[in-house]
């Protein structure tokens, strides 16, 4: 069942991946360009709301190893589950924000060039990355992970450790939403390209999204 429900969000997302390329072609018509803005206005918020959700994770991940920590040492005890819970804080905390690290353009570029290059320059990185790079690789992540997420589920996998947390299922959950959430977020940022190699006035950044949270090629409001 699990792998027939990633299987549909796949084929339910995939007439948009193409987006990009049709705004390429048709983004003068005043019903595309409405559609590009509004596309991108929803992945962006939707983004941001998943980051500002998930930054609050970071102060129970120091607490669940500070807790871990203090019991060893003073104590002298420590439980599975507490060890566990960080490594589960950290996956969760990586996994959901990685889209939103996407959306404020912070994620490691290996490009030495495209600090220096043109907006049309950067926008035509950011448009050919989305399909050559991101596009292939993520679609690859939710195909290999279908059997076993879907294993996972059909077992209720749990740890190994017999006081363990079980939840291993919901970890492997993660690696489909991750790069579902990833291609969404960069179908936003290859829309915006294609605006901006149309040669359209730059969209507008949703309302409540900080400027930090913009393309390195996009001018301030």
């Amino acid at each position: 069942m699990t792998g027939g429900i990633l299987q549909a969000i796949g084929w339910a997302f995939l007439p948009f991946i193409a987006w990009p390329l049709v705004h390429l072609l048709a983004g003068q018509r005043k019903g595309v360009l409405s559609f590009s803005q509004a596309l991108i206005t929803l992945i962006d918020q939707i983004t941001f709301f998943i980051g500002e959700a998930t930054k609050w994770l970071l102060p129970l991940l120091v607490i669940s190893v500070a807790a871990s920590v203090f019991a060893l040492s003073i104590f002298g005890v420590t439980t599975t589950k507490w060890l566990e819970s960080a490594k589960y804080l950290q996956a969760i905390i990586i996994m959901f924000g990685a889209g939103a690290t996407l959306l404020a353009s912070q994620h490691v570029r290996v490009d030495i060039f495209h600090t220096n290059m043109t907006d049309i320059g950067k926008a035509r990185v950011d448009l050919f990355g989305y399909f050559l790079l991101m596009v292939p690789v993520c679609i690859l992540l939710v195909w290999n992970a279908q059997s076993f997420v879907a294993f996972a589920w059909a077992i209720r996998e749990g740890s190994s450790e017999a006081n363990g947390i079980r939840g291993v299922y919901l970890l492997k959950t993660l690696i489909p939403v991750f790069a579902i959430t990833m291609m969404a977020q960069g179908l936003a940022i290859a829309t915006r390209a294609a605006m901006c190699l149309s040669g359209q006035d730059r969209p507008l950044r949703p309302r409540g999204i900080p400027p930090f949270f913009r393309s390195p090629w996009e001018r301030p409001q």
